[in-house]
């Protein structure tokens, strides 16, 4: 039996499959045509799963849901942290290369669907969701609903976790300018920089608790894609910029931030 759409989610769906199209044509040559550094790529996401394992304190992730998974190597990454993890993406170029390097690599418990965000397992609930930089592809309109849907998504306790570019980056300001219109051949058309602070605000209103922020980036996001064809030891001295500034005061004006948040445990029954 389908599970049923609650009228958060019907009101979130038109909406996203307004802009589905042109995000599955951008990721479908973005795939095909690797537009990125395979090393800078690596170097991202080792430094995704370690911030993530701290947020949990080191204990399982247990059930996991990761939207907008892409090529699958984060949750392959993650898989041995945790029970299972269902990673869902709208670009079937993207899940066939995720479900080829679960196969190559003998990943068990691991999963990846071709599916739209509105058509989330809404009969389903998960101890971790992780949106890895999915936020940012949604109309701003639709951005708090989605975020009630995940909410409702989560076990008490359930750890979210996103991964987001920042409004405030200056290396965002200064590529608008240095490269003009061709700064939009990196992104989708729909896509946008979030402000933290207006995250934190929504992620509250909605019920969330224990939330932070994490500043994580500054150089390497943008290279591993500008730089595609660099070398491998420039992502290295990327990586090491960027734990120095995010360790000053400079670092809200990072290129990235990380947010993390907890749905609260369910209240203790009354005797």
């Amino acid at each position: 039996m389908e599970p049923r759409k609650d009228a958060k989610a019907q009101n979130v769906a038109p909406a996203v499959r307004q802009i589905e199209d042109a995000e599955r044509k951008f990721f479908a040559g973005y795939y095909a045509e690797h537009r990125y550094h395979p090393t800078g790529w690596r170097l991202r996401l080792e430094r995704e799963v370690k911030l993530l394992r701290t947020a949990s304190g080191g204990r399982t992730l247990g059930r996991v849901l990761s939207v907008g998974c892409g090529d699958g190597e984060f949750e392959l990454m993650l898989a041995p942290q945790t029970d299972c993890v269902l990673g869902i993406d709208l670009s079937p170029e993207a899940i066939a290369v995720a479900r080829d390097g679960q196969a190559r690599r003998g990943v068990p418990n691991a999963e990846f669907r071709c599916a739209s965000v509105a058509d989330l397992p809404l009969g389903d609930h998960f101890d971790t969701i992780v949106c890895l930089a999915f936020l940012h592809h949604l109309p701003a309109a639709v951005l708090v609903e989605f975020l009630t849907s995940l909410h409702g998504l989560l076990e008490p306790g359930g750890l979210f976790y996103a991964q987001d570019p920042n409004v405030h980056g200056i290396l965002r300001l200064v590529g608008r300018r240095v490269l003009g219109k061709r700064y939009d051949a990196y992104h989708t058309p729909d896509e946008r920089e979030l402000d933290p602070a207006e995250l934190v605000r929504s992620l509250s209103a909605i019920g969330f608790t224990a939330i932070a922020i994490r500043y994580i980036d500054l150089t390497l996001i943008p290279a591993l894609f500008a730089l595609a064809d660099g070398p491998d030891v420039l992502f290295h001295a990327c990586a090491v910029v960027d734990r120095l500034w995010c360790a000053t005061p400079l670092a809200r004006w990072a290129s990235g931030f990380a947010t993390i948040a907890r749905k609260p445990a369910a209240a203790a029954e009354q005797p």
